[in-house]
């Protein structure tokens, strides 16, 4: 799918896309956007795209320390962006707001789209 037709399937389901929303839900809006507007959260969201991981796992992926990893998993977790589970001696993490998918992929699409334009527009296609 691409980045507009996601944006269409977006706007027919959502009031905020036709500017309808209220200051109130503007702010939790913002905010949201704050949480994922940090490299490391978005690579802790990018790691669990494949499903949930160890706070281990996540750590090797993200190249997170431990201690960095564990507060921007609480902070996503504090968004509703991630829950974190016990599993013994584990902590699983795992996305917990199913729209993020639906996000990452209009804001990597419109990305994608961007760049091949401006590789064509330099005949770089």
């Amino acid at each position: 799918m691409s980045s507009r037709e996601a944006q269409n399937q977006v706007s027919e389901a959502v009031p905020a896309a036709e500017g309808k929303l209220p200051p109130e839900a503007l702010a939790q809006v913002a905010e949201r956007f704050r949480v994922l507007g940090s490299t490391s959260r978005l690579g802790i969201v990018n790691a669990l795209m494949q499903g949930p991981r160890t706070m281990a796992e996540l750590a090797a992926a993200t190249g997170l320390e431990q201690s960095n990893l564990s507060r921007h998993a609480a902070e996503l977790e504090r968004a509703g962006c991630v829950r974190r589970n016990r599993s013994g001696r584990n902590v699983i993490v795992e996305i917990a707001d199913p729209s993020l998918f639906a996000l990452c992929d209009i804001v990597c699409g419109a990305l994608r789209e961007r760049a091949d334009d401006v590789r064509r527009m330099f005949g770089a296609a």
